[in-house]
């Protein structure tokens, strides 16, 4: 479901927003779309081509899956308020690695790639952030594994 209403302090949650100018976040807002899910809810299928964009988790949980050869699933990680979903095909352009659902209701920000690309053209200071702060957080996340 889509909603029109951003919580731009919600946003600023996120690790990816970290470090951005005041008015950043409510100009990410402007080329967003806020999406709820209901507990079960897809966010995005495995094998999609390309980057569809940057999701940040706003409340709730996501669970991360990648298909097995046999037809099942393995959980890869569980995403809480301030993760990020949809950054190595943002980056890369490849095909999504990963199906993601609700494990509970959860509210995303979702930044279309088209936008993102827009953003880090039109301010380079601001782009220059955003892929370090990106960088940082898959950093992170591998560091944890």
């Amino acid at each position: 479901m889509t909603d029109t209403a951003i919580d731009v302090e919600a946003l600023r949650v996120s690790p990816i927003v970290k470090d951005l100018s005041p008015a950043a976040p409510t100009d990410l807002a402007a080329r967003g779309m806020s999406l709820t899910l209901k507990d079960g809810d897809p966010l995005r299928f495995q094998d999609v081509r390309g980057g569809l964009g940057l999701f940040l988790l706003l409340s709730g949980s996501i669970g991360v899956y990648r298909r097995n050869n046999d037809g099942g699933e393995t959980q890869l990680a569980v995403l809480t308020r301030g993760d990020c979903l949809g950054e190595y095909s943002l980056l890369d352009g490849q095909p999504i690695s990963a199906t993601a659902r609700a494990l509970e209701s959860a509210r995303l920000f979702f930044l279309p790639n088209g936008q993102f690309r827009a953003i880090t053209t039109q301010n380079p200071s601001v782009g220059c952030l955003l892929y370090r702060n990106l960088a940082r957080y898959l950093v992170k996340r591998l560091r944890a594994q």
